[in-house]
């Protein structure tokens, strides 16, 4: 009965053991990818910060002449639509995903295709703000409509 005993002692000993050690390389994983999961939002912030330099020293200022959408994936940036692409959207008359698509891709500066479609992929309303933004650019200004109403 003593040696049952022993026996059980241990196993629940060299339980505890592995319980402790599992938690540890738990944490010791959480704390890993909080690191990495900052760095690599650094690294995403300052990159888009450089892209919206860049784009404003090409395009004019944010607000007036571009629009910035943020996202958890980086930002997207986006010019005013020329007034022919803008008519093109208007006189389809659908707003919907591929009318978004069709308006917002030729306003895209940055990111490129392929990220731009990441982000679509992860964030899908992004289009929908996206397409906001490029009307709005375009001179659409609701604020001042509802004020008239």
């Amino acid at each position: 009965m003593e040696s049952e005993d022993q026996d059980l002692e241990s196993r629940l000993e060299a339980a505890r053991v592995r319980q402790r050690s599992a938690t540890a390389a738990r944490e010791e994983n959480r704390k890993n990818r909080e690191l990495l999961e900052a760095v690599e939002a650094a690294e995403r912030s300052a990159k888009d910060e450089e892209a919206i330099a860049a784009a404003e020293a090409e395009h004019g200022p944010t607000g007036r002449a571009l629009r910035v959408i943020r996202t958890s994936f980086g930002c997207v940036i986006l010019k005013r639509p020329s007034p022919i692409h803008y008519k093109r959207f208007r006189d389809v008359g659908k707003a919907n995903t591929t009318a978004f698509e069709k308006l917002v891709r030729p306003c895209v500066i940055y990111p490129d295709a392929s990220a731009l479609d990441r982000i679509l992929e992860e964030e899908p309303a992004t289009l929908d703000r996206c397409a906001n933004a490029v009307v709005e650019l375009a001179g659409f200004r609701a604020e001042e409509l509802s004020e008239k109403s």
